[in-house]
C-alpha cells in the first residue's frame, strides 16, 4: 500500500476507505495509520480460548467477538482492533458501518513485547473514555497473569491481577468466571 508513505495525515474517512481495500489491517491514531503486526501461535490460542470460553458462558444479548471488528474511540480520534470484545445489547455502529462499533462492554488485549506499552498506555487511556466500557483486561502470553481494570458505579477504575494457572478470574462486567488453565490451554511458557 505505497499511498500510505506519500501522505502524513489521513482523515478517518480516508483511513476507512484504505482499510476496505487493504491486504492487511491497520489502526488509526488521529491521522496516522499504523500496520498491525501478526500474532504468535500462543497469542492466537489465548484469543481463541477466551472467545470460545466467554462466548459459551455469557447469556442474554451479549456476544463475544474477535479482532475482525474495529472499535472507534471518538474522544481520541482512534480506531483499534481489540483481540476480544464483548458487546451487549444492540451494537452502536460508527457512521452505520457494520465493521466498526462504539459500545463494547469489555475489551481484552493479549500482550506481546511489541504491543504491551501501547496496550497499557495509549489504548488503556483511550478505551476508558468509552461510556459503555465496564472492563479492560490485559493478558500476558509469557506467564499466567491476567490483569483487570473494572469501572465502579462511581466511574473509578479498580485494578486486580490474577496470577498462576490454578487461579480463577471473574469478568465482572459479564458475570463470567474462567480458570487460567482454560485461558492458557495449549500455551507453552518459556522457562
Amino acid at each position: 500500500m505505497p499511498a500510505l508513505k506519500k501522505k502524513k495525515k489521513y482523515t478517518a474517512e480516508e483511513y476507512l476507505a484504505l482499510e476496505e481495500k487493504a491486504e492487511f489491517r491497520s489502526e488509526y491514531d488521529d491521522g496516522v495509520i499504523t500496520a498491525m503486526a501478526g500474532g504468535s501461535l500462543d497469542h492466537a490460542r489465548i484469543v481463541a480460548n477466551l472467545s470460545r470460553s466467554i462466548g459459551n458462558r455469557i447469556s442474554g444479548d451479549c456476544s463475544a467477538l474477535t479482532s475482525d471488528l474495529r472499535v472507534r474511540v471518538e474522544n481520541y480520534r482512534k480506531f483499534y482492533y481489540p483481540d476480544v470484545l464483548i458487546l451487549c445489547g444492540e451494537p452502536a455502529f460508527y457512521e452505520k458501518r457494520n465493521d466498526t462499533v462504539t459500545n463494547p462492554v469489555l475489551i481484552v488485549e493479549v500482550l506481546s513485547k511489541s504491543t504491551e506499552a501501547k496496550d497499557r498506555g495509549e489504548k488503556m487511556l483511550a478505551y476508558r473514555t468509552l461510556e459503555s466500557l465496564r472492563e479492560y483486561v490485559l493478558i500476558s502470553q509469557d506467564k499466567a497473569v491476567v490483569e483487570q481494570y473494572t469501572k465502579t458505579a462511581g466511574g473509578d477504575w479498580i485494578h486486580k491481577a490474577t496470577i498462576g494457572l490454578k487461579s480463577r478470574v471473574k469478568l465482572e462486567s459479564v458475570g463470567v468466571e474462567l480458570g487460567l488453565e482454560e485461558v492458557y490451554q495449549r500455551v507453552k511458557f518459556e522457562e
